[in-house]
């Protein structure tokens, strides 16, 4: 019987032996589990702070695209109506009839308040000096008494759109000596 308990202590002794070989390897298996388990959900962090990051660059620079677009479609349309305004501006100088020109004033009226809301500024041209990129010199004429390079008189208004010149204004300017 001693035998007997004897290899049952020997047997419990290397089922123990065997129990904490295979406990540890469990351990040593799940921290692995664990560290690889780690490395991911870092890595995904990773991924995400890059993400948003990227997100956050694609919102900004879509919105610069569509102010910039949506001011270059309003300059477009500035531009068409440019034409509009100058014949407003032509016709009124040639009409006799003072009802028709009361009109006109009101139309024109209405199209320089329009200009105004918009951000539309007419280029100064009275008396100031010729700035090439404000003004298109399409006359030079030497005149007595006047510095070189002064403007003489517009032939075509000229305007900017925040600060940006849609047409430059037409005018003589006085010649050098």
């Amino acid at each position: 019987m001693k035998e007997n308990k004897d290899t049952t202590k020997t047997e419990t002794k290397t089922n123990v032996k065997a129990t904490a070989k295979a406990a540890e390897t469990a351990v040593a298996d799940t921290e692995k589990v664990i560290a690889d388990l780690q490395a991911k959900v870092q890595e995904n962090l990773n991924l995400a702070k890059y993400q948003k990051a990227e997100f956050e660059n694609f919102k900004r620079r879509n919105k610069d695209a569509v102010t910039n677009a949506f001011a270059d479609g309003q300059a477009y349309v500035i531009n068409q109506l440019l034409p509009v305004y100058d014949g407003v501006v032509e016709a009124s100088k040639k009409i006799a009839d003072p009802a028709d020109l009361a009109g006109f004033a009101i139309i024109r009226k209405k199209l320089d308040d329009l200009f105004t809301q918009l951000g539309i500024e007419a280029i100064a041209t009275e008396n100031q000096p010729f700035d090439p990129k404000l003004h298109n010199a399409a006359a030079v004429e030497k005149v007595d008494g006047k510095a070189p390079n002064l403007i003489l008189e517009e032939w075509q208004k000229g305007f900017t759109f925040h600060g940006h010149v849609l047409r430059p204004a037409m005018v003589k300017v006085s010649g050098g000596a």
